[in-house]
Formats: structure tokens, C-alpha cells, sequence
């Protein structure tokens, strides 16, 4: 079975890293460090495939002499000068089709981003799994020239310049490609395995379309963390880090679980084939009648909770209109002021006519505010039911392995929904705070007013020794300008909080609606604004007869 692994790595002075060190022992060679006059001598590191510099352009160069250039190009003590992604070949293909692989990925990495590419092809090391064949590669940070020329940083690379930009990063945009390749490569060499680099959940998630239940069963498990370096020798001399348990823990979880969903489907099969019920049946007819019951179940609540509401409000309507009547009764003899009479006949019609329609409006909206909190909560119950059910069908041996898959995925996406929805919350409150501290920099800013411009200080300021106004006024602007980069950050925290909260949304959305296809229950629907339908007004005409009005259609656009 081909595996499908990529990872992007960074490498930094701050951490003690050196692309000159990282390249030599990634291709095995020897790379004086011109900078500090260290030697990174790894010829006699085995493993060591195939190696290859690529430049933009189907270009190349010599792999110690770019490297020194580009420890000299960054002059920063923290500069990032190298980024890394590592990729897993398939043990299926031969050694010529895996570096004709990886060699094109490096290309297309140099190409796409205009940046150099050092590739490394390693294979298995001794006493190691034998189908870990694996390449690294090398990218420059800054962009370099067909010719070899350094230019400046390559953004594209820096993910959190792409999440200012609002920008895919590297690893978004090229674990897709990455997978189109290998898949195309082992199609090409006549293999039937394929690698998938979507996450398991939606793996899951399409195989249920699919209708493909050995998938499901094979898909229904918790992810493992990659182990990586330290933890594979930890192995090969004996020793299980946490990591090491974690994974082997999750991985017997899992062969459990696959088993006992085959041992519990083939007794379920059996079972029906012995009573004679087992047939073939047209899942899409049972989808339609599952979906044509739960609308018509939605269309009921709704017309239930908005006839209780119309008929609240009606009441309301005939105690408003008593009041109004008893209003129009002729003034009492010996009252202490008498009832003014109307200025004329059209009046006592307009006013009476704008008190009906502003008191049916509040009416309306009364109304709809009702029915949208009724749906609400009906939304919720529905909700807390289907995870009530959810939890109870774990538990139950009878459960279907569609069942239980749904179930899962339905009480996981629906916890992942509630945490983003926190952390949106918290997102959204730190931009509030970092508004207001930008608020109060630029006041403290006013206060002190900008720089002077006398002679005086002018000079002072050139000779690095400024006055107390001058000091405090740029105090004041730097302070300024941090709050402003803080309030930067925040706004695209919040931004990308938002943006996950609607993705768990949307995945907790669609969750429910498996889980409600798997159980034969209605889904939970909710429409924002329910449609109402107009009535009809009566008003008083000039001349003191009742008229009734037509609703208006909507206003042309």
C-alpha cells in the first residue's frame, strides 16, 4: 500500500541552523562554511540515492558555492535561511521511476516559486522499515535567478506572510500536486495503489457517498502523528517515547475497531440471508423518501409554531381595537375639558390609517422575531437529540458500521464546532482590546504632539541626544505603530477564526445530515427568516367609508 507523507520544515540562525550543514549532510558531501570556516564533512554518510541542485529554468550550480552565497546573502542573526519539504516516494515504483519523481518535484518547486531546489533521494537505513524511501528538498528563502543571482525573500514561502496576504501556503498548495504525482506515476507503471493526501475524516466522508462500507471501516480511526528521527532510534534500540505509545496505542484501537465492524457486518449479513432479508435495494428511492419525510416533517413544526403565534397575535389585535373603540365613544356630560372635534373628514382617515399600519408592522415583526426564536430552539432539541442518539449507538452492538461511523464523525465535528466557536469569540475580543489600545496610543500621541522643528532640536535629535518633548513624541509614534501592527495581527487572527469557524460549521452541517440519512431522522434545517404571508388593511377613505386594501408586491429593483 503507498503512502503518502509530506512535510515542510524551517530552518533558522535563531535555532542554531545552517543551510550549509543542512545541505551537506542531506547529499553527503563536504561544505566549508565560509561565514564561520566550519567544515560539514558527510562523505561517509550512506544512504545517499541521488542528488541534484535545481535552478529556475532547468538551471543548476555548484551546491557548496550557492549555499555560501546564501549564508552570506541573510544578514540577520534570527534569518531564515532555508525551508525543507520532505516527501514520501512509493516503495511500489523502482529506483529510476522514484528519482525521475522527485526530480520533477524539485523542478516544479524551483520553477512555481522561482527559488532553488537541493533534492536528496534517501533510502531505507539499515535495520529500518525497507519501503521508507523518502526525498528531501532544500529551498532557498530568497528567490534566485536562472543565473544564480540571489533577490529578495520569497514570500509565497513564508506562511505567515501568506496568511496576511490571505494567500494558500506551500504545504496547501502543493499536498494536493504532490498527490496528483505519485498517483500519476504509479498509474503510469501499471500499479493500482493510489495515495489520497485529504485528511481521514474526509476520506470517510466520500467513501460513504460511495456507498463503499469496507472504505468506512478501513477509514475509521484516529490519526497517528509522525514519529520522525528521534523516535525511530529510540525504537531500534528498545525504547517506546510517549509519541511511540501513543501511536502503537491508536493503531491496535484501530485494528480492533476494523475488526470487529467486519466481524459485526458479516453476523448482520448472515443473519438477514438466514430470515430471508437479505435483498438489493435502490438507495437513491430510499434517500428521495427520507429526505421528502423530514421536509415535510420541518414544514410541519414551523406551520405549528407560527398558527400558535398568529393566533397570540390576533388576540392582541381584537384588545387593541376594544381600546380604540372605547376611545371613539362620545365625550361624558360634565367632564371637566371636552372632546376636541377633527379638523376635517380626510384627517381622522389618514391618522387612523397610519396607526393601523404602524401597529401591523410592530405586529409583523413581533412575529417573525417569534417564529425564528421557536425554530431555534426546536433546532437545538433536534441537535441534542441526534448526539444523545449518537452516543447511545457507540454503545450498542446492533449499531451498523454506517452508523457508527456517522455517529462519530457527528459527535467529533460537533465538539470541533463549539471549540472554534470559543475561539472565534476569543479572536473577536482581542481586536476589540487591540482597537481600543490603538485608540489610546494615538490620544497619548496627540497629547504630546510631533517632534519640534527648531534648529535646536533638529540638531539634537541628528546627534542621538533629543530633548524630553522630542523623546516622549517618539515614544508616542512607536507606540503607535506597535498598536497598530498588534491590531493587524488580531484582525487577521479573527479573520482566520471566522474562516475556521464556518468550515467546522459547514462539517458539523454535513455531519447531521449523514448521521440523519444513516438513522432514517429528519436533519435539522433552519431558515433564517421565515416567509409570512401579508394581510390585507383597512383604512377609512375621506369620506368616512371603510376601504380595503390590496397588499403591494415588492418594490422594482
Amino acid at each position: 500500500m503507498a503512502i503518502y507523507h509530506l512535510t515542510v520544515n524551517v530552518y533558522s540562525r535563531r535555532d542554531g541552523d545552517s543551510s550549509t550543514a543542512a545541505a551537506a549532510y542531506r547529499a553527503g558531501v563536504c561544505i566549508e562554511d565560509a561565514l564561520t570556516g566550519e567544515v560539514h564533512d558527510y562523505t561517509k554518510r550512506h544512504g545517499v540515492a541521488f542528488s541534484a541542485l535545481c535552478l529556475p529554468g532547468d538551471q543548476t550550480a555548484d551546491r557548496a558555492e550557492f549555499w555560501n552565497r546564501v549564508e552570506g546573502h541573510h544578514k540577520r542573526g534570527d534569518a531564515v535561511t532555508c525551508r525543507e519539504v520532505v516527501v514520501a516516494l512509493p516503495a511500489e515504483l523502482d529506483s529510476d521511476a522514484r528519482q525521475d519523481l522527485a526530480h520533477a518535484f524539485a523542478k516544479h518547486l524551483a520553477d512555481t516559486y522561482g527559488i532553488a531546489a537541493d533534492l536528496a533521494i534517501h533510502e531505507p537505513s539499515k535495520g529500518g522499515d525497507n519501503r521508507n524511501h523518502h526525498a528531501h528538498i532544500l529551498l532557498s528563502a530568497c528567490a534566485v535567478s536562472p543565473n544564480g543571482t540571489l533577490g529578495k525573500k520569497a514570500e509565497a514561502l513564508d506562511p505567515i506572510a501568506c496568511k496576511r496576504a490571505k494567500h494558500a501556503t506551500l504545504a496547501d498548495t502543493q499536498r494536493e500536486h504532490w498527490a496528483g504525482m505519485v498517483n500519476a506515476a504509479l498509474a503510469q507503471a501499471g500499479l493500482g495503489e493510489r495515495v489520497d493526501h485529504r485528511r481521514l475524516e474526509d476520506q470517510k466522508a466520500d467513501a460513504l457517498k460511495r456507498g463503499d462500507f469496507s472504505a468506512v471501516a478501513q477509514l475509521d480511526r484516529t490519526p497517528t502523528k509522525h514519529e520522525g528521527k528521534a523516535v525511530t532510534q529510540a525504537r531500534r534500540r528498545g525504547e517506546r517515547l510517549p509519541r511511540a505509545k501513543r501511536n502503537d496505542t491508536l493503531k491496535a484501537a484501530g485494528e480492533r475497531r476494523f475488526n470487529q465492524h467486519t466481524r459485526r457486518f458479516e453476523d448482520l449479513k448472515a443473519k438477514a440471508a438466514a430470515e430471508g432479508r437479505l435483498q438489493s435495494v435502490d438507495e437513491q428511492a430510499l434517500h428521495a423518501r427520507a429526505l421528502l419525510e423530514r421536509r415535510k416533517e420541518s414544514a410541519r413544526s414551523l406551520q405549528a409554531a407560527a398558527g400558535a403565534e398568529v393566533q397570540a397575535i390576533d388576540q392582541a389585535q381584537a384588545r387593541r381595537a376594544a381600546v380604540q373603540a372605547r376611545a371613539k365613544k362620545p365625550h361624558k356630560a360634565g367632564a371637566s375639558k371636552p372632546r376636541p372635534a377633527a379638523n376635517a373628514a380626510g384627517h381622522q382617515g389618514k391618522v387612523s390609517a397610519a396607526v393601523e399600519r404602524a401597529a401591523r408592522s410592530r405586529d409583523r415583526v413581533q412575529q417573525e422575531t417569534v417564529v425564528m426564536q421557536e425554530a431555534a430552539k426546536q433546532l437545538e432539541a433536534m441537535i441534542e437529540e441526534m448526539l444523545a442518539r449518537a452516543r447511545r449507538a457507540l454503545q450498542q452492538p446492533e449499531a451498523t458500521p454506517w452508523q457508527r461511523a456517522t455517529a462519530r464523525t457527528l459527535l467529533e465535528t460537533h465538539d470541533a464546532a463549539r471549540e472554534a466557536r470559543e475561539a472565534h469569540r476569543r479572536a473577536a475580543e482581542a481586536r476589540t482590546q487591540a482597537r481600543a489600545t490603538v485608540r489610546r496610543a494615538r490620544a497619548d500621541r496627540g497629547h504630546h504632539g510631533p517632534p519640534a522643528t527648531d534648529p535646536v532640536s533638529v540638531l539634537r535629535r541628528a546627534l542621538g541626544r533629543p530633548t524630553a518633548h522630542d523623546r516622549q513624541a517618539l515614544e508616542a509614534a512607536e507606540a503607535v505603530k506597535r498598536a497598530k501592527a498588534a491590531e493587524a495581527e488580531a484582525k487577521a487572527e479573527r479573520e482566520q477564526a471566522d474562516k475556521l469557524r464556518q468550515q467546522a460549521t459547514a462539517a458539523a452541517e454535513k455531519a447531521r445530515t449523514q448521521f440523519a440519512q444513516a438513522f432514517d431522522m429528519p436533519a435539522p434545517r433552519y431558515d433564517a427568516k421565515p416567509e409570512l404571508q401579508p394581510e390585507p388593511t383597512t383604512t377609512l377613505a375621506p369620506t368616512g367609508e371603510p376601504t380595503t386594501s390590496k397588499p403591494r408586491g415588492p418594490a422594482p429593483r
